[in-house]
């Protein structure tokens, strides 16, 4: 075990000298130490590739890829050069219109076919908001159904029931919407309807009870901010029926499935459209770049200025440049197929690595993203993960691998992200990381 968590560390020092002008040490909750990163975050010098490097000299083989935008990795060439270029041919933002943007709204139509018009905005939190507010305006109605366990993004439209306490939950049939950070007014979770996942006949029976108060169903249509939880067979067709039938918008959520699950999205892998989606994170392949979009129809009171869209860097050069470079490296050939094997060989090998050590373990995958959870029966939604997931071993697990050299994120909530640049190598030492890890349970 060659890197070490003491105290005395220039990582520590960092951290110490950086809460004396940062409030907590860091500027996101996911990094500090209430995340789970304890002692101390490692506090990072560079990235290259499928690499971290931080100021101790430590190298990292790094499955957190900034929470799922490094799709190719940290400092993709391509796409760091025409970043770069752009900036010096065209300049870093107007606030009017120019011909890159809709390439690349062109380019996500494409991919998409539940998208004809799109708008730009910088982040998912800002692109789930601008959707819910859209779905109120064309049903002229307030109620928003969400999921237990499903984050989109911290705005007061739609922080609840994120991983709240078992004990707070309320009845499976009827759960509670609790808000999600404190500040956020209780009078806008009466506007929320709380649901389990993957259970059509508690939905079915919601939305025939509350038909016509309900503006949308909005979903991760794979939930991916409680582990890797797949949907049910059927159980997203479901969704597209039942909202279909009772007049009520289907919004997915696919900041982080969105280039992930497939070329095009969840909605592509399990073939069904939404009325509108949301994407970010890997669009931009570590820059910041959001975007909504939906048919014609549905995007037209948009395109009529008769639903606000604002934002003074929305659809910025950088942004732009760095979706365009992104669609393209995405689209060369064998990056899905060469994204699934090693995803598939790093998942397989450390379910078998559990098994062996007859450790009850699931290891939950779609596409470039996986969660180990530490029970002894799949995870279906996430009051599963809350009763049968031991947090305490996979925190042992994560502090183990960052000894060894394995960056994943602390919590056993979180997920394990591939990227266009790990290679064998790096799955091979990886698992051989895990497997020592596993040693110490």
């Amino acid at each position: 075990m060659g890197i070490s968590l003491d105290s005395d560390t220039r990582s520590a020092e960092l951290f110490v000298r950086a809460q004396e002008s940062i409030a907590g040490g860091v500027t996101s909750v996911v990094r500090g130490t209430s995340a789970g990163w304890l002692p101390y975050p490692p506090m990072i010098q560079r990235g290259d590739g499928s690499h971290l490097y931080d100021v101790d000299e430590n190298e990292y083989i790094d499955y957190v890829l900034g929470h799922g935008p490094l799709i190719l990795g940290h400092r993709p060439r391509n796409v760091t050069q025409a970043v770069a270029e752009a900036i010096l041919e065209y300049g870093n933002m107007f606030a009017l219109p120019y011909e890159m943007e809709q390439q690349v709204a062109e380019k996500i139509r494409e991919r998409f076919p539940s998208i004809e018009l799109v708008k730009f905005s910088n982040s998912g939190s800002e692109a789930t908001h601008y959707a819910v507010r859209l779905a109120r305006a064309l049903t002229g109605r307030d109620k928003i159904i969400k999921f237990e366990g499903q984050y989109h993004g911290w705005t007061d439209a739609t922080e609840y029931s994120y991983h709240p306490a078992i004990k707070d939950l309320g009845p499976r049939t009827s759960p509670r919407t609790i808000p999600a950070a404190a500040g956020t007014p209780m009078d806008y979770a009466r506007l929320i309807i709380t649901q389990p996942w993957n259970d059509a006949d508690i939905l079915r029976k919601t939305i025939r009870d509350q038909r016509g108060e309900i503006a949308a169903v909005i979903t991760e249509p794979i939930m991916a901010n409680c582990g890797v939880i797949p949907p049910t067979d059927g159980y997203l067709k479901f969704l597209r029926e039942v909202t279909r039938e009772n007049d009520i918008l289907l919004i997915f959520d696919e900041v982080i499935t969105g280039l992930r699950a497939a070329r095009g999205g969840a909605q592509e892998l399990y073939g069904v459209k939404p009325d509108i989606t949301v994407l970010a994170k890997a669009l931009g392949a570590g820059f910041a770049v959001a975007a909504y979009g939906g048919s014609r129809t549905v995007m037209e009171p948009v395109a009529r200025d008769e639903i606000l869209h604002a934002g003074t860097y929305n659809a910025n050069v950088v942004a732009m440049s760095a979706a365009k470079a992104t669609l393209d490296e995405l689209d060369k050939p064998g990056t899905y197929e060469n994204l699934e094997r090693v995803s598939a060989k790093l998942a397989n090998g450390a379910r078998e690595i559990f098994e062996r050590a007859g450790i009850p373990a699931q290891v939950q995958r779609v596409a470039s993203f996986f969660q180990i959870y530490f029970s002894p029966r799949p995870i279906r939604e996430y009051r599963d993960a809350a009763q049968y997931a031991d947090l305490v071993k996979f925190r042992k697990l994560q502090v183990a691998l960052r000894k060894r050299g394995v960056l994943i994120y602390p919590n056993g909530l979180g997920r394990w992200f591939l990227s266009t640049a790990h290679t064998n190598s790096d799955i091979e030492a990886t698992l051989n990381a895990v497997e020592d890890a596993v040693g110490e349970f």
